[in-house]
């Protein structure tokens, strides 16, 4: 078995204490388990993304994995998911702690957790993969430590708590426990978790000073697992399982708002004022409506659309391509705030808006527009591309150094637009030969290699003749009449699982808007961002909100609201 080594054995007595108070596991948020505190903590067993009673994507009971979901499926009905605990993500924890102790705002570096690791679809608050290890817990007890410090230094700890100048006591322990172990906790302490800690701080005051017990009943609070995971398990009812209204608090507040829920919020939950679909909603505008609540759904489209992989491209011939990296991806989150923020709106004017929002680098660099200021709204030109996919840091993004890439950027649409079934990519990849200018486009010299090769032709016949479509934009995301004095052939075509075709285009514009039209488009990016705000990949689960959607009665922002009002973000299935 594989431990832990602090810095002091009072972090023993912390940790210890953190982990056995039992990771919830059926009996509501406030039910104990008694759990070893080191295989707990040192993940001989991953305690992360797991459903009440299996792991999300565990294998079946035949041995056999699950089938894959189909974002883009579709049911006459909603149904409810799986109860689940999700761990906090890094960023998550980031914004709790600071919301929770803004008093170390100046002295406190922030979190030591690694990057998360992202799901299948690129979303890095899937409850199935963040799980906790012996990395992770050692890295969450390190943050614990170091916010414990901070807390309890000498110029912070008197004016987070009053009384520890005045009459450092067990009954002012009592109070830093109950005060902020229910913020740390997102729900009061139940009375067995109160005394455990007020005896756990006793057992360290009887040997050090006051703040120095205090900081260690911290860490351990901090690593509870009541700290560590947004409890979605509920309590049993009729047909499944209700979530606690201080559950339901939690999820609006990381939902929408990308933190731990506000002393207000946690309010509302005691009153049970969050019950009804429209109490519910309208939290979750109000979040949305903060920067950190349009950060939280900007991560959405930063994962899924790949727009920010710009920022490591290298582009040969290219002068100045290094300034202009982070003025795309500032773009693509300007022109994402103008359509749905602004606008509000849905998947079509995503993928069709004929406007960009351009600073004036970028104008002279695209060769359009003209912007004296920091940033402007600019028509694109005629048959220059609309939408999203038209985007600068898409094109570049999803390209070469040396060229573009007809496969990276069908593969974008072909998983992200139409929801594909996932194709594993060979061990072994052969290499393109390089482009050689005046004698074949790339378009050429990809139907070669992979349509002239029936191994790789099984695969690239799904993708590549999306990509072509693109072809008008070269490798830096700008617009070419030809290639090289070479005549661009942009048709190409989308087609099912069965090759039936799906669409057949010329050029980005009139892919954008075809696809655009087609039903299961909306529907894969609405099953994606369902997917997202409820950390899970199950389906179906928002029916009402993503035939909305698609209806066009509301746009992208609203329907993250919409998700909110689901019967799947207050119940639980059996």
């Amino acid at each position: 078995m594989t431990r832990i080594h602090l810095s002091s054995r009072h972090g023993v007595l912390a940790l210890g204490l953190a982990f056995g108070t039992g990771c919830p596991s059926g009996g509501g948020a406030g039910s104990d388990t008694d759990v070893d505190a080191t295989d707990t903590a040192t993940g001989g067993t991953s305690i992360g993304g797991t459903t009440a009673d299996e792991p999300t994507g565990g294998t079946s009971d035949t041995g056999d994995a699950p089938p894959p979901v189909n974002p883009a499926g579709r049911c006459e009905e909603s149904r409810l998911g799986a109860r689940v605990l999700r761990r906090l993500t890094q960023v998550e924890l980031e914004h709790t702690l600071r919301d929770i102790f803004p008093e170390i705002e100046a002295t406190w570096s922030g979190v030591q957790l690694g990057i998360d690791p992202a799901s299948k679809h690129g979303f890095t608050n899937d409850a199935a993969t963040l799980l906790v290890g012996d990395q992770t817990a050692g890295e969450w007890l390190a943050t614990a430590e170091e916010v414990g410090d901070a807390v309890t230094a000498p110029d912070v700890l008197p004016v987070i708590l009053p009384c520890a100048a005045q009459s450092p006591d067990s009954a002012c322990a009592a109070e830093f426990i109950d005060t902020y172990g229910q913020r740390l906790f997102r729900r009061p302490l139940t009375a067995d978790e109160r005394a455990r800690y007020e005896a756990h701080f006793a057992a360290i005051a009887a040997e050090v000073e006051f703040p120095v017990a205090l900081k260690w009943t911290l860490v351990g609070l901090i690593q509870s697992p009541h700290a560590v995971y947004r409890s979605e398990l509920g309590e049993p009812t009729d047909g499944g399982h209700a979530l606690t209204q201080y559950e339901v608090a939690t999820a609006l507040a990381y939902t929408y708002g990308g933190s731990t829920p506000s002393p207000q919020l946690l309010a509302k939950a005691e009153q049970g004022a969050l019950t009804t679909p429209e109490a519910r909603m309208a939290e979750a505008d109000a979040l949305l409506s903060t920067s950190r609540g349009e950060d939280v759904l900007h991560l959405f489209f930063r994962q899924w659309a790949k727009y920010p992989q710009v920022e490591s491209k290298v582009k040969i011939g290219v002068d100045g391509f290094d300034d202009l990296r982070m003025r795309m991806i500032d773009e693509t989150r300007r022109f994402i705030d103008e359509v749905v923020f602004a606008q509000d709106g849905d998947v079509r004017a995503l993928l069709t808006a004929s406007f960009t929002v351009l600073d004036a680098a970028l104008s002279q660099f695209y060769g359009f527009g003209q912007v004296a200021g920091d940033s402007a709204v600019v028509e694109r030109p005629a048959d220059w591309g609309i939408g999203l996919l038209a985007q600068g840091s898409v094109l570049a993004g999803q390209a070469h150094a040396d060229s573009s890439s007809p496969t990276k950027r069908g593969l974008l649409v072909y998983d992200r637009l139409l929801c594909g079934p996932h194709i594993p990519p060979p061990m072994n990849i052969p290499a393109i030969d390089p482009p050689m200018p005046g004698t074949q486009t790339t378009r050429e010299r990809y139907e070669v290699a992979h349509a002239g090769d029936p191994a790789c032709q099984s695969c690239h016949q799904y993708f590549d003749p999306i990509g072509f479509g693109f072809e008008h934009f070269n490798g830096a995301g700008r617009f070419r009449a030809d290639e090289n004095g070479l005549t661009i052939d942009a048709t190409g075509q989308a087609v099912d699982s069965m090759l039936a075709p799906l669409i057949t285009f010329d050029g980005l514009t009139d892919m954008a808007s075809k696809l655009a039209a087609l039903p299961q488009t909306t529907d894969c990016v609405s099953g994606l961002l369902a997917n997202f705000a409820y950390g899970v990949e199950e389906n179906c689960l928002a029916e009402e909100a993503r035939t909305a959607l698609q209806d066009g009665e509301v746009g992208l922002r609203e329907f993250y609201v919409q998700l909110a009002a689901s019967e799947h973000f207050v119940r639980r299935a059996e």
